[in-house]
């Protein structure tokens, strides 16, 4: 009896899901929770706003994005390190903090000489023509700071939970990171914020989609892994997985439409290169400080740079 048991066991299929898929589709599930988490800290942001502690506060990117990214983190046993990068690694560290900065100023001498345009105007970022200085480093100094600490420590644990629990090699764990943090801000956090401040029936229809395609997406995209890596077709011939694929590519060609409008895509270009850098820096330095200031001064500059084009044009 037991020989006949150990055959139907080896003849059944099995239905388990790759490792990578499963830690991938966590990873999704996680980012579904962080886009819950952001619309409802934004609504509070605008019912309390005008109260200056509670705003900071109920800031999507510290209350919706880096509370329940550190609480995840640590849960998952992945808690990144706040120490300063080794000093070996200061090189590395300084060159990725300011390269996001650069690429945004590039970009916007490149508009400037080849489309006689303005980025600031297509990120809208955009100040009075009296505003000094001091007036517009004031208004973006706290949601500077804000987004930096949130997208930063985003960046880290995706990196973390990518190279340890996927088990992806540090370039493709680079790559994973810059990918899921993309897709969060570009596709999930616009979709969440869009919902709250218009409100349809149509929209919450769109957003449990995209959450759904969240999950499907990443867990399709490891078991596509699992395939290249053993070089077979079997672990994408389930017919159980067709579902998954398919909720998976209206996650990709939601994620390819923001890319798609011309010259608006720019802005999400952007956005991907400082996920990419910051990432690359957290692997180089270990150090979650290297991130964060990274998305800080990226989100700066993108803020300045209307300014200096005011001055300048």
């Amino acid at each position: 009896m037991s020989r006949v048991t150990t055959v139907v066991r080896k003849l059944r299929p099995d239905d388990s899901l790759p490792s990578e898929a499963t830690e991938l589709g966590r990873l999704g599930l996680f980012l579904a929770c962080l886009t819950v988490t952001s619309a409802v800290s934004y609504w509070a942001a605008l019912r309390l706003l005008g109260v200056p502690v509670a705003g900071t506060l109920a800031s999507p990117n510290v209350a919706g994005l880096a509370v329940p990214t550190l609480v995840y983190a640590r849960y998952r046993g992945v808690p990144p390190s706040f120490g300063l990068p080794e000093r070996a690694r200061l090189a590395d560290a300084a060159a990725t903090v300011l390269a996001p900065a650069f690429a945004v100023v590039a970009t916007s001498v490149l508009f400037a000489a080849g489309f006689d345009a303005s980025l600031a105007a297509l990120l809208g970022w955009t100040y009075h023509p009296e505003a000094s200085v001091v007036t517009a480093a004031v208004q973006a100094a706290e949601d500077v700071v804000l987004t930096g600490v949130g997208f930063g420590l985003l960046v880290a644990v995706a990196f973390d939970l990518a190279s340890s629990r996927v088990g992806l090699a540090p370039a493709r764990a680079v790559v994973a990171a810059t990918a899921l943090a993309a897709f969060f801000h570009s596709v999930l956090r616009d979709a969440a914020f869009t919902l709250v401040v218009f409100p349809k029936p149509w929209r919450v229809t769109i957003l449990g989609l995209l959450l759904v395609a969240t999950v499907c997406g990443c867990v399709a995209v490891g078991v596509t892994y699992r395939s290249a890596v053993e070089r077979s077709l079997r672990p994408l011939s389930r017919p159980a997985l067709a579902p998954v694929f398919a909720f998976g590519l209206l996650g990709l060609v939601a994620f390819g439409t923001v890319f798609a409008d011309v010259p608006g895509g720019v802005k999400h270009v952007l956005w991907v290169l400082a996920f990419g850098f910051a990432a690359f820096g957290y692997h180089r330095s270990k150090s979650v400080l290297v991130p964060v200031a990274a998305m800080a001064l990226f989100s700066l500059s993108i803020r300045l740079v209307g300014f200096v084009e005011l001055a300048l044009f």
